[in-house]
């Protein structure tokens, strides 16, 4: 990674399965920029898991906020809705119902945010694996003195 302080992203769509996509471009676009391409296919996943989440069980527009800093990226996913979401045991042939399953096994930690207009999910991926074992479990990564990139309105196709 670049010698510098911490990046976010941030992005705002309407709940259209299309924006999935667009998440993942963003996902992929800003790792690129920032010299994380270690995290691509990890984040990549993580986030559609996520943005897929929020599409089918939240309601109004999905905010992605991506932040880097030296240790890890956080992936934040806030909808409107008020359904929590749920881990659930997946049989051989289900199609769905593995996505928190997938986070949990990516992410070096996840939690839910309740907000009086809706919930984020919010996990952290870790930049360097021995970084992580080094923290402490459920930690997540420094992010302070972001500097952001706000990017908004209905992806295309």
């Amino acid at each position: 990674m670049n010698d510098r302080r911490a990046w976010a992203a941030v992005a705002s769509f309407p709940p259209h399965p299309r924006n999935v996509r667009h998440a993942r471009r963003i996902t992929r676009t800003a790792l690129a920029a920032w010299g994380a391409t270690e995290l691509v296919d990890s984040a990549e996943m993580v986030v559609s898991e996520l943005v897929t989440n929020a599409m089918r069980y939240g309601s109004g527009p999905v905010d992605l906020t991506l932040a880097l800093s030296e240790t890890g990226l956080r992936v934040s996913v806030t909808d409107e809705g008020t359904t929590l979401p749920t881990a659930r045991e997946a049989g051989a042939d289900a199609l769905g119902g593995r996505g928190l399953q997938i986070v949990r096994l990516l992410a070096e930690s996840w939690d839910v945010v309740v907000r009086l207009t809706g919930k984020t999910v919010t996990c952290v991926l870790a930049l360097d694996p021995k970084r992580a074992d080094d923290a402490a479990p459920g930690t997540a990564a420094d992010l302070t003195g972001l500097t952001a990139v706000t990017l908004s309105g209905e992806a295309g196709a």
